[in-house]
């Protein structure tokens, strides 16, 4: 199945749209893990597998691993076999923001998509459509940064172009859709549920695009103002609510417990919203 399969698929069975983002910061893992990159794919495994019943798709940061260099990289792999070879319904994001020269994406494309085999990766749009086609000529799913949930993102992406009075997320939603004319069900945006107006707006106008919504818990993102204004063609992104709940031996038993909730509560929001 390629992305929008297993997210049409994983919706309609499970009436949810969490994405559990898996970014595993070694000074915050449980304090009975040992505080070395081993312990990594400890974590990783526990989290998976008690929250992989209430949401669709799993999203691993790459940064959490490679700072350790190829001993975190390893690590990094042995989630995404472990996700394939236990939940191969899920969809993976790689969340890794590339962007580089078409020749330079084109590498990046094979080991994420043809080595990897992830279902989609995030990806900056900042140096052209020429430096995303590589990704999309390989058939799978990628996400723009678009209006991104960090406080900062204003800096360079509310920038108002002179020659259509559109700003720099704007002209990135429409470069998408451009791209989603010749590739197919392959491209979205990465969309931050602190900016609910924007969101909406955005909905509205490229109701095609999937977009995964990070921000929600921890960054302030309201998840019922975000339901009404994201629709059901979304991921909706949540990490340190559901990896941190606990710090102790009960680690993966809460994070199974927040998962639920968001999860319930997401299915309660929808059921209204329909």
């Amino acid at each position: 199945m390629n992305f929008h399969q297993k997210l049409q698929k994983n919706f309609q069975s499970k009436s949810t749209l969490l994405c559990v983002g898996l970014d595993p910061e070694l000074e915050k893992l449980p304090s009975f893990l040992e505080k070395k990159p081993e312990s990594i794919i400890i974590f990783c495994k526990e989290i998976i597998d008690s929250t992989a019943e209430f949401c669709i798709g799993f999203k691993p940061n790459i940064a959490f691993f490679e700072r350790f260099g190829s001993i975190g990289l390893k690590q990094w792999e042995l989630v995404i076999e472990h996700i394939k070879k236990n939940y191969p319904d899920h969809i993976i994001v790689a969340d890794a923001k590339r962007g580089d020269l078409a020749n330079t994406s084109k590498e990046y494309a094979h080991y994420f998509f043809k080595s990897l085999e992830v279902d989609s990766l995030t990806v900056s749009p900042y140096m052209g459509k020429d430096s995303l086609i590589p990704y999309l000529e390989t058939g799978k799913q990628i996400f723009l940064l678009c209006l991104t949930s960090n406080p900062s993102s204003s800096d360079f992406q509310r920038i108002i172009s002179s020659s259509d009075s559109k700003t720099l997320y704007e002209l990135v939603a429409t470069l998408s859709l451009n791209l989603h004319s010749e590739f197919k069900d392959q491209v979205g945006l990465v969309v931050g549920a602190t900016h609910p107006k924007e969101l909406g707006s955005l909905r509205k106008e490229f109701p095609e695009l999937p977009f995964l919504i990070p921000g929600y818990g921890a960054q302030g993102g309201n998840l019922q103002e975000t339901l009404i204004n994201s629709g059901t063609n979304s991921l909706i992104n949540s990490s340190r609510s559901i990896l941190y709940a606990s710090s102790e031996k009960d680690f993966a038993i809460q994070a199974r417990s927040q998962a639920k909730t968001i999860s319930e509560e997401m299915k309660a929001i929808l059921q209204k919203l329909s």
